[in-house]
């Protein structure tokens, strides 16, 4: 098993959308958040195929929500994840550990 760690949000950008991350071949999947403000992050699942061509807009579903700080398990068996906050609370940092088992 190896791990990869994604940085979807950043506290110094002012992005509200991560970029997709393929987590369709994950094991296990850990989000952690952390703000320094009242700051609400969405974290949005996909099953479209999302590599020949882009993401439908209307194939995303709201798997998660976050509101306070610290470290989450997330459900695998999507595709692709990726993260959103509002741009007027836009003060979060939000990291994705993903474990792919190798055979």
């Amino acid at each position: 098993m190896y791990t990869k760690t994604y940085g979807l949000l950043s506290y110094a950008s002012a992005t509200t959308n991560s970029n997709p991350v393929f987590v369709g071949d994950a094991a296990a999947l850990g989000l952690s958040l952390q703000t320094v403000a009242a700051s609400v992050v969405t974290i949005q699942a996909s099953m479209a195929e999302g590599f020949a061509a882009a993401i439908p807009a209307d194939t995303w579903s709201t798997a998660t929500v976050l509101t306070a700080n610290g470290a989450f398990a997330v459900q695998v068996g999507m595709r692709w994840v990726r993260a959103q906050q509002a741009a007027s609370s836009s003060s979060a940092t939000v990291r994705m550990v993903k474990q792919v088992r190798v055979s």
